[in-house]
């Protein structure tokens, strides 16, 4: 990978640029947030380290420039901070990051966690060209272009199977558009084309893991996996979604519940992948979906192995 570095001190310059590359990856050292920006625009990079403390911009500041300057391209980016507190590790997040390095940089941490990245950078470059080459075409769904049933199914296999091995916990998340066959019927066909695209992309939007994947299962149901996914991750992401949907503000008159157009999600996370096998957690998922069903419209509920709970907005 190319890596850009951006990291005001010297020091750490000189100690993470040497233990990136005895990984193998090349760098690109800049020393404030400005400078970064000017490069990504530039020349770009594969993947973006960079310090939340700096004159000038700030790691926040620049990381979220970089996000609006990149658009829907993904670049994953890691902050380095010795600020330890769960609202910083937030609002790292929201402005764009995808993982945190806590200072001291621990050199094996900091290599498992590039390999984990140049993964997903992976994955993400298998999916594009998958979707640009016409004898692949059958792995999506033609309306929506998420993962057609079968072949999320293939993929989830293959995933479940290597985090089995790893002893990592996976997600499921079943969503469903509330009383869509009376939207159906009242809007006709085109609205209702219109509609699942629109939810489609509302869900692939709220996903920000390449390592994430969607499906279309029914006609009006969509699958999604989260690999590497604890039962909070998944709940986040559900709530996501919900909000997402909600914010297409799509009418939907015969709806009983909010008069448009929303979701029901059932999550289902396992721990122990091997006692939890995929079928089990896809029928989890399936009886969440059926008590979230109930409420009151973009709800979702969640369920880890035999232990409930639910959630919602």
């Amino acid at each position: 990978m190319n890596i850009m570095l951006v990291e005001d001190s010297p020091t750490l310059q000189q100690q993470i640029s040497n233990d990136i590359k005895s990984a193998g990856h090349a760098i690109t050292v800049v020393s404030n947030g400005e400078t970064a920006v000017q490069l990504m625009e530039l020349s770009g990079a594969d993947l973006i380290i960079c310090d939340v403390e700096m004159p000038g911009l700030d790691g926040y500041e620049t990381v979220s420039i970089i996000r609006e300057y990149l658009g829907e391209q993904w670049v994953p980016i890691i902050f380095i901070t010795k600020r330890g507190r769960l609202e910083d590790f937030i609002a790292g997040f929201e402005a764009g990051a995808d993982d945190y390095l806590v200072k001291p940089v621990i050199k094996q941490i900091l290599h498992a966690k590039l390999r984990v990245m140049e993964r997903f950078i992976l994955m993400q470059q298998q999916l594009n060209e998958a979707r640009n080459t016409p004898e692949e075409a059958t792995k999506f769904d033609k309306l929506t272009h998420v993962y057609s049933s079968d072949h999320f199914f293939d993929l989830a296999m293959l995933h479940w199977s290597i985090l089995s091995r790893q002893m990592q916990p996976a997600s499921l998340l079943i969503i469903d558009i509330d009383y869509f066959e009376s939207y159906q019927e009242y809007y006709a066909e085109q609205a209702s084309l219109n509609c699942l695209k629109s939810v489609a992309k509302a869900i692939m939007a709220s996903v920000h893991r390449p390592g994430d994947f969607v499906g279309r299962i029914t006609e009006d149901d969509f699958i999604l996996m989260l690999p590497d996914t604890d039962e909070e991750g998944a709940a986040k992401v559900a709530e996501r979604i919900c909000l997402a949907v909600e914010a297409l503000n799509i009418e939907h008159k015969s709806s009983r519940v909010l008069g448009v157009v929303s979701v029901s999600i059932g999550v289902a996370t396992s721990i122990n992948l091997k006692t939890f096998n995929l079928d089990k957690n896809i029928q989890a998922a399936s009886h969440a979906l059926q008590r979230a069903s109930d409420g009151k419209g973009n709800c979702f509920e969640t369920v880890k192995l035999t232990s409930m709970t639910t959630s919602g907005i």
